[in-house]
């Protein structure tokens, strides 16, 4: 063994001694190093997910606190796009949010308001387009019912307007003639007159223009009283004209049968009290000297016996001027008409061999109020007529109809004669007024007397191919 000593500085010692129980802490540390890694790993790992939930939860926070509000936002549009009005958002916060809130309360006051001001308008406009709708089928109605026919036509020269009268009185159709010229409407020859008094009063400066024409249609002839106008507005700009036709031909065939009435009714009392003291003069003097005459009788005889005879003659006629006169007063009792033609009908079937008599009874006609005794009378004088007017062989047809929409009866009495020319039609129901040689001409009076007298209505037409067609309306009162 060798013993060697050195001598050790005391700073070196202590160096050694710092080094040794570093090194012996490195040794302990050295051991701890894994739990006191874990212990940081965990601290580390907690305060991380500390941070993520805090960052998280804020996040989330943020996000409720903006998307909340504008969630309520949108469904606050979707209410009002519904029509929901009264909703109201409470802003909560003032923020730029609040404020859109507050905006959107104030735009869904503001729409209540202006929807509550258009409710009123449109009720308002509601109320005055009913109004006028009101006004409009008032006029609709009374242009369509008036007696009096209507045209009205624009400044391009159109037709706009025109009512069931005038269709009815010019024989045109309103589908026919709306939107077009009325020189278009009125070119048939017939309204040749009618079309140059619009050209008149199309022409006219303002001033209302009157006129009374004859109109020779095909099947009538019309007295019209014409009236037109031209229409101007606030501004006196011209905007058309307006024509109203008056039908004044029923009126002045009842004006012209009044009057002849009452010269009937003067002709009756004038020439009726006479007649029987004449009568009764020539019977005296017939019975008082006839036996006395010894050679010159037969001239005597003749005289007072044509002075009888015609003395009944005139008789027969002022008793015919008494029935047109005054006409006896209608008993209304419900009858059937087809059997009152049946009765009248067999009065003419055993006596004219030479006329073939047709009756077509129309079916499902109603028993009606109506004087039995008159309506025969009605129909005996159109038989009369019908059989005058055939000369040799012939027929005539009756027939009857029922149109259960406007409840009205029409029987057509039909010949085949030798007809009424075009030009006598229209005064063929006045009083005196015959086509025949013989007759007093107040048998058709008496006729339109007694239909008007029903409410009826008689016209006569051509009966194609040849003679007359009556055609008599009455209207269904059960």
């Amino acid at each position: 063994m060798v013993i060697v000593n050195y001598f050790v500085p005391l700073s070196l010692v202590a160096k050694m001694a710092e080094i040794s129980s570093t090194f012996a802490e490195y040794k302990q540390l050295k051991m701890l190093k894994n739990p006191i890694k874990t212990s940081y790993f965990i601290t580390l790992s907690i305060v991380t997910l500390l941070i993520i939930f805090s960052a998280t939860w804020f996040g989330f926070y943020l996000a409720k606190e903006i998307t909340v509000p504008v969630q309520k936002l949108a469904n606050g549009i979707h209410e009002v796009a519904n029509g929901n009005l009264d909703l109201h958002i409470e802003a909560g916060t003032d923020d730029e949010i609040g404020s859109l809130m507050n905006s959107f309360n104030k735009m869904t006051r503001d729409l209540k308001a202006s929807k509550s001001m258009l409710e009123e308008a449109n009720i308002g406009l509601k109320n005055t387009n009913i109004e006028l709708d009101q006004r409009r089928r008032y006029m609709e109605i009374l242009l369509k019912n008036v007696g009096a026919g209507v045209i009205s036509i624009d400044k391009e020269g159109r037709v706009s307007t025109i009512n069931k009268s005038a269709e009815k009185i010019f024989g045109i159709k309103a589908e026919q003639a709306i939107n077009k010229s009325y020189n278009e409407v009125f070119a048939s020859e017939y309204l040749n007159g009618v079309k140059k008094l619009l050209e008149e009063v199309t022409g006219s400066t303002g001033r209302t223009i009157k006129r009374q024409i004859r109109l020779s249609l095909p099947e009538e002839t019309l007295t019209l009283l014409i009236s037109g106008a031209v229409l101007k507005d606030e501004d006196e700009n011209h905007m058309g004209l307006v024509v109203v036709f008056d039908d004044l031909t029923q009126l002045q065939k009842a004006q012209r049968a009044e009057a002849w009435r009452e010269v009937a009714r003067r002709i009756a009392h004038e020439i009726k009290n006479p007649l029987t003291p004449i009568k009764l003069s020539a019977q005296r003097l017939r019975k008082r000297y006839l036996n006395k005459f010894s050679g010159n009788g037969k001239v005597f005889d003749e005289c007072t016996k044509t002075i009888i005879d015609q003395v009944e003659d005139l008789k027969g006629l002022v008793n015919e001027f008494s029935n047109f006169a005054r006409m006896p007063a209608t008993n209304l009792y419900p009858n059937d008409i087809n059997k009152i033609i049946k009765d009248a009908l067999v009065l003419y079937q055993e006596g004219h061999s030479n006329i073939k008599f047709e009756f077509k009874e129309g079916a499902h006609i109603p028993t009606f109020d109506m004087d039995r005794e008159q309506i025969r009378r009605v129909i005996i004088n159109l038989l009369d007529n019908a059989v005058d007017s055939i000369e040799k062989k012939g027929t005539v047809l009756i027939e009857t109809f029922y149109d259960d929409a406007l409840q009205v009866a029409r029987v057509e009495i039909a010949d085949t004669g030798c007809g009424i020319p075009q030009k006598e039609r229209s005064r063929l129901f006045e009083p005196y007024f015959s086509t025949k040689r013989s007759g007093t001409g107040l048998g058709l009076s008496i006729v339109n007397t007694i239909v008007s007298d029903h409410n009826g209505y008689i016209r006569v037409k051509e009966n194609y191919p040849k003679g007359s067609r009556f055609i008599i309306e009455l209207p269904v009162r059960v």
